[in-house]
């Protein structure tokens, strides 16, 4: 069985709490709860612009984490997310950190 991750979840995931990306985008903190939720132009856990996409591809790619961009566009599986992770940390020495250890 499935468990697919919305884009947002994925990046929440590999990046950290939702405030966190809302600031690497050049947001309010704040700001990234609404992308959670639905609205007239984009379906839930989708980013607003590809803007905000290109922002969190930047910051992934200038920190070195296994964040692929199409998992930004469709989402992805989290087993796969989770895969990619435990590559990533065991090709290096410092360790991703759950969400809400990196919020502390």
């Amino acid at each position: 069985m499935s468990n697919h991750l919305t884009p947002v979840a994925v990046a929440e995931r590999i990046i950290g709490p939702i405030e966190k990306i809302a600031l690497i985008c050049g947001y309010s903190d704040k700001a990234g709860y609404g992308w959670r939720h639905s609205s007239s132009r984009r379906r839930e856990g989708d980013f607003p612009t590809m803007g905000v996409v290109r922002s969190i591809l930047a910051h992934a790619s200038a920190h070195d984490l296994p964040l692929r961009p199409e998992w930004l566009i469709w989402g992805a599986d989290a087993a796969q997310v989770e895969a990619a992770i435990a590559a990533h940390q065991g090709a290096t020495s410092v360790p991703l950190l759950r969400p809400e250890v990196a919020a502390q």
